[in-house]
């Protein structure tokens, strides 16, 4: 995926992704092709190759540019705000980033490729200094496993269930799941 500063470069990456939401919409994704996507937004093949390797990678950047709680935390300029937010602060992001994109969680869901959820936030949270920087290399990546799994079928349950939660009830479920305490009400 195209990560430089072209101004012409990005227009066109947004172009794209637009075009994929676009088309989703009205055809099963596994139907979307290459071709069919470049005419809808636009583009030359070779542009699209020099942007994106694939329509996952497509996708990922769809995810990616709607992003969540990492990029948030990380912004917020307070000293100590990762710690003293921890595993709060990533179940409130997570939770409002569902909410805020219950269309495209409930598209991926829908056409099977919701596992480019996991993929994207295990990527976040495995390169995130202000959550698990602290971990070493394959602690980082079990941590960013775990949580990302967990989020991941929250997500996929969401949809299932007509994305009618709350961010506050989602919320509450990811605490309670990822710190045991639901176990402990059984």
């Amino acid at each position: 995926m195209y990560c430089g500063s072209n101004k012409t470069a990005l227009a066109s990456q947004q172009q794209i992704a637009q075009a994929m939401m676009r088309l989703i919409r009205v055809k099963p994704y596994a139907q979307i092709s290459i071709s069919e996507l470049c005419k809808e937004a636009d583009i030359s093949r070779q542009t699209f190759y020099t942007l994106f390797t694939s329509r996952e990678n497509v996708m990922i950047f769809t995810l990616q540019s709607r992003y969540c709680c990492t990029g948030e935390l990380e912004r917020t300029g307070r000293e100590n705000a990762c710690v003293q937010e921890g595993l709060q602060g990533l179940c409130r992001g997570y939770s409002r980033y569902l909410v805020r994109n219950r269309e495209l969680i409930h598209t991926l869901v829908e056409n099977q490729i919701d596992y480019l959820l996991y993929d994207s936030f295990f990527e976040a949270l495995n390169q995130s200094e202000c959550l698990f920087g602290q971990l070493e290399a394959p602690l980082r990546s079990y941590a960013s496993s775990f949580y990302a799994g967990g989020v991941s079928c929250i997500a996929k349950q969401y949809a299932l269930n007509g994305c009618t939660a709350t961010e506050a009830q989602l919320e509450e479920l990811l605490i309670q799941l990822f710190t045991g305490s639901l176990f402990h009400s059984l």
